[in-house]
């Protein structure tokens, strides 16, 4: 009984100490940053013309890109022009209803654009916008 009288073991914590919490969050929050910079997708680089309006629904799309170098790529992934309409006559006989969005460097030939419009159409694709900057 004299034990329990004496000890000063059992009082109340009647504060808490967040300086450790406050530094785990900070070296996490660190972390977090620097590793968000590895995690970046590729980008493809181009250059869209502006217009005034643009359309709202390109995500709802089948994304065709044609960069400044001729390279074209469906969905990001680099195809040619054979791979190209054989893959979206595929995805149109499953969709009769499909969206092409074509993105195309501002730079380009008129032509270029023109004649990979005309695979993407001859492919089965009749709804085909074009992906401009606002």
């Amino acid at each position: 009984m004299a034990m329990a009288a004496g000890s000063g073991d059992d009082d109340e914590i009647n504060s808490i100490n967040i300086t450790p919490m406050v530094d785990v969050i900070l070296v996490l929050l660190v972390i977090f940053m620097v590793t968000a910079n590895f995690l970046k997708k590729e980008s493809i680089n181009i250059n869209l013309p502006k217009v005034a309006a643009a359309d709202p629904n390109v995500a709802k799309s089948t994304q065709v890109a044609l960069t400044k170098d001729g390279r074209i790529l469906l969905e990001g992934k680099k195809v040619n022009e054979k791979q190209l309409a054989l893959k979206i006559k595929a995805e149109s006989k499953i969709r009769p209803n499909m969206r092409v969005t074509l993105s195309a460097d501002e730079n380009l030939p008129y032509g270029t654009v023109a004649s990979l419009m005309g695979l993407i159409r001859k492919a089965g694709v009749t709804k085909i916008a074009l992906s401009v900057k606002k």
